[in-house]
């Protein structure tokens, strides 16, 4: 797989969850098995993370066609910082008990992803 790839691949899995997050906070509420304890801040809370997913998915869609750059590599730097982030959050969620199927799908995104963007850093700073 090669960044053009890989950034694609962020784009359409931050689409997805932004989307997902932005226009049914509810609904995913239920799958991640709190539709029974939110609150319209919560509700709230999901529609602002999903409209940062739509951010990182923008940013992934315009560095795709960027060649090796500071720019690209700032945008694979918070790739792999905030999926970094999300992947300590679902292994303390893990860890607490409150796991579910679709924690493990998060966890597996966020390997894939925040792995994958430090994987392309370190490439393109070999290539320097």
């Amino acid at each position: 797989m090669n960044v053009k790839n890989f950034l694609t691949l962020a784009v359409v899995v931050n689409l997805f969850y932004g989307l997902w997050f932005f226009l049914a906070p509810q609904g995913a509420a239920n799958v991640y098995g709190y539709g029974a304890v939110t609150t319209p801040l919560s509700n709230l809370i999901l529609q602002f993370l999903g409209i940062t997913f739509i951010a990182a998915a923008v940013m992934c869609l315009v560095a795709r066609k960027a060649d090796k750059s500071s720019g690209r590599t700032a945008v694979l730097s918070f790739l792999a910082a905030s999926e970094m982030l999300f992947l300590y959050m679902d292994i303390r969620t893990m860890l607490a008990g409150d796991e579910g199927s679709m924690n493990y799908l998060d966890l597996a995104v966020n390997v894939v992803l925040g792995f994958g963007a430090l994987y392309f850093i370190v490439q393109d700073r070999k290539t320097a």
